[in-house]
């Protein structure tokens, strides 16, 4: 997989560097330090992965990542964040980001994001997915009612969307259920159908929205 790391901080790039440097797998294609200098990189080289700073002068990991997947859709964005910086979950979600990850994740956590979006799935970090759903709680109380469609799902889906939404990745989701990988795509693919919805960001974004669930 061919990655590039938007940061801002140089000890934040080398440091995902020497992280990722660690896998076979995983190519570094470049860098840069802000959402300006990104898109200029991606007239060049075209990655599957981002890791992109949600704060960075210029453009910050917000505009940045809407400006991605306008252009190339098909690049899998992870924003990385910090405990804190939960007002802009939201708009991240909302601009197509694939997953959050918080700046202080392990080698191994990191890779589970990048192989998980890589594969097609959004990733959450569970607290990150917490904090969204505060988020959310506000929103709410501004915005028109969502409508809950929820008793269209079996049991089954229902539980799947729930363990999404707390930010499970599919693997962590089909031990929980006690069945493949596989069959925790076959769930998603029902839910996004039977509730329309385009993709897992914008059920995330729905279920979020919920009273209850």
């Amino acid at each position: 997989m061919n990655v590039v790391i938007a940061d801002d901080q140089v000890i934040v790039r080398e440091g995902l560097k020497m992280i990722l440097s660690l896998h076979e797998e995983i190519h570094i294609l470049g860098e840069a330090k802000n959402g300006r200098e990104l898109l200029q990189l991606l007239d060049h080289a075209v990655p599957d992965v981002i890791l992109m700073d949600i704060r960075m002068p210029e453009m910050d990991g917000i505009e940045a990542t809407l400006a991605v997947k306008q252009r190339y859709a098909a690049i899998k964005v992870i924003i990385l964040t910090t405990f804190n910086e939960d007002e802009y979950i939201f708009e991240g979600l909302k601009n197509g980001a694939d997953g959050y990850i918080l700046k202080d994740s392990g080698s191994r956590e990191i890779m589970n994001a990048i192989k998980t979006v890589w594969e097609g799935g959004v990733l959450l970090n569970p607290k990150v997915a917490a904090k969204m759903a505060e988020a959310f709680q506000g929103k709410r109380k501004e915005g028109p009612e969502t409508e809950n469609k929820l008793h269209l799902l079996t049991p089954r889906e229902l539980e799947t969307a729930r363990y999404l939404l707390s930010g499970k990745s599919n693997k962590a989701i089909g031990e929980a259920l006690f069945v493949t990988e596989g069959t925790v795509k076959n769930y998603m693919s029902r839910i996004l159908e039977k509730l329309e919805l385009g993709n897992r960001t914008e059920l995330i974004l729905y279920l979020s929205k919920l009273d209850r669930i």
